[in-house]
């Protein structure tokens, strides 16, 4: 058996024993990816009760041997072509988010740009006569992009559309791109969305323009497969490899990572992609209400939501990582198909999102694009006549990137406690910085003891809400993010000295406390 033959396998068997083992049954997993787009989480879990009055438990937080490196840039956001002016609209506001969520290890935060809307937007040169179906963009497009790269220190990933055949458009567009993006901004380019979903699109066929090339077949949607995808990619490769040479390609941008679809790419020789695109949702708002996997808070907060969530990838990641390729999650949020009210706009939306984006880089994942919709009820935040809505989700992204920085290290560590808590811990090391996030997912208050070396003084900045549930009322160590995309109010941290390097802090149930010490 050939190399690239056995390592399909192993793909494969791998992957089939991940989700045996993982958090349903394998068909049932398996129809969930091909209908909906999005991994089963777990079954069904009572909704979160009210907090009542219960003693605080005990846990114990030890620092083990071994680390784990942040991978620079790691986090990025992720728009549509037809919504980008809704964020490019707010000017300073949109950038002030920015900074909220960037890594703050000095990197430019990469903006993906695509999903449904890259399948049905096409570059021009010159005006053009409106057709039957589709988007075309120019020059004008182009340069509103560039005035937003420089304003908000961006990279840019390039969605190019498949649908239309058409791989010399997409290298005129991508050769555009080159010249009109500040130098270097150009972070790679992707072809086509999702095509492991072309089947259920029959009206993509509509779209034609006359570079379409001829051999393209009426009705291709129709049992669209990964050899379809192969032969559509390469190509598309082929055209962007002869007239941009040294932007990254990547594929192919399924929902979940099939080990077909990922193979579908390689062994192309110089056309092989330089990372491999997956995109990953902790549920989905498209399972019927009466669906034991229809998210619920519970569901969200459940294990199988993070741990499971990170495990998803972990295949996929090694896949990539053996032919020394980057994995990219360039679409992730909590809930897809716009999210459910309630849920993908609740506070258990911002325990949730540090935590999930922690298990991505423990699993493999080298960065990934969180995806934003300016309507959406999944989005951190919404652009309004009155400025910047934040939303509590928008609350753990930053969380999460005040836990990162330059040379971040995951530090290992061993969370005990007697079982009834719901609790998580993750430790960074910065520099000479160390930050401990500790996040309460349950009812029940926790005092945790942090055995974290030398005595001394630690800071502790709290992530809290009225409820579990609530959309508004969110805090992060005091403050709240005001529509102008500032931190308002005064600023608010606890202190905890260390006695024989032991630090005692409280996090009370459905909250997180930033614990940073040196």
């Amino acid at each position: 058996m050939d190399p690239e033959s056995r390592r399909r396998g192993r793909l494969t068997v791998t992957a089939r024993a991940r989700v045996a083992r993982g958090l349903t049954c394998a068909a049932l997993a398996l129809a969930a990816v091909r209908l909906l787009g999005v991994w089963p989480i777990g079954s069904a879990v009572a909704a979160p009760r009210a907090r009542a009055s219960q003693s605080t438990l005990p846990a114990r937080l030890t620092l083990e041997s071994g680390t784990q490196s942040i991978p620079r840039s790691f986090f990025g956001l992720s728009v549509e072509y037809n919504e980008l002016a809704e964020y490019e609209k707010d000017g300073p506001a949109f950038g002030r988010v920015l900074a909220l969520i960037r890594a703050q290890d000095g990197s430019r935060l990469e903006l993906r740009i695509g999903g449904k809307s890259a399948d049905r937007t096409f570059f021009v040169t010159k005006p053009t006569r409106p057709v039957d179906y589709g988007r075309p963009i120019g020059e004008h497009w182009l340069k509103k992009l560039s005035a937003l790269v420089r304003a908000d220190r961006l990279r840019v990933m390039l969605d190019l559309n498949l649908a239309v055949h058409a791989p010399s458009v997409a290298a005129t567009f991508a050769q555009a791109a080159v010249k009109t993006l500040p130098p270097t901004t150009l972070a790679g380019l992707e072809i086509g969305n999702e095509p492991d979903l072309y089947w259920r699109q029959p009206f993509l066929a509509k779209e034609r323009l006359p570079q379409t090339l001829r051999s393209t077949p009426k009705n291709w949607t129709v049992n669209y497969s990964s050899a379809d995808y192969r032969r559509d990619y390469s190509a598309y490769a082929r055209a962007l490899v002869a007239k941009v040479p040294r932007i990254p390609i990547g594929g192919p941008e399924i929902i979940s990572a099939k080990p077909q679809w990922l193979s579908a790419v390689e062994g192309l020789g110089r056309e092989d992609p330089s990372f491999l695109s997956v995109h990953r949702y902790a549920g989905s708002d498209c399972w019927p209400r009466s669906s034991p996997f229809y998210p619920t808070i519970a569901l969200l907060l459940d294990e199988t939501s993070s741990i499971g969530f990170g495990e998803t990838i972990a295949e996929a990641a090694g896949f990539a990582h053996s032919d020394r390729q980057a994995l990219r999650l360039t679409e992730v949020n909590s809930i897809s198909c716009g999210g459910n009210p309630g849920v993908a706009n609740s506070f258990a939306t911002a325990l949730w999102a540090p935590d999930a984006l922690f298990e991505l880089i423990r699993n493999g994942a080298n960065s990934i694009n969180w995806h934003i919709r300016p309507k959406a009820v999944n989005a951190p935040f919404h652009p309004t006549s009155a400025g910047i809505q934040a939303m509590p989700e928008l609350y753990g992204l930053a969380v999460f990137a005040d836990m990162t920085g330059s040379g971040a290290k995951i530090l290992n560590s061993t969370l005990e406690n007697s079982g009834a808590l719901h609790l998580k811990a993750w430790v960074v090391r910065a520099g000479s910085s160390l930050r401990v996030l500790l996040i309460n997912k349950g009812a029940s208050d926790a005092r945790v003891a942090m055995q974290l070396g030398p005595a001394g003084t630690a800071h502790i900045k709290r992530l809290q809400a009225p409820r579990v549930g609530a959309s508004s009322g969110v805090t992060f160590g005091g403050q709240t993010i005001a529509t102008d995309g500032r931190w308002q109010g005064k600023p608010a941290q606890t202190e905890v000295t260390g006695n024989g390097g032991t630090y005692d802090v409280t996090v009370p149930g459905y909250s997180a406390a930033l614990v940073s010490a040196r």
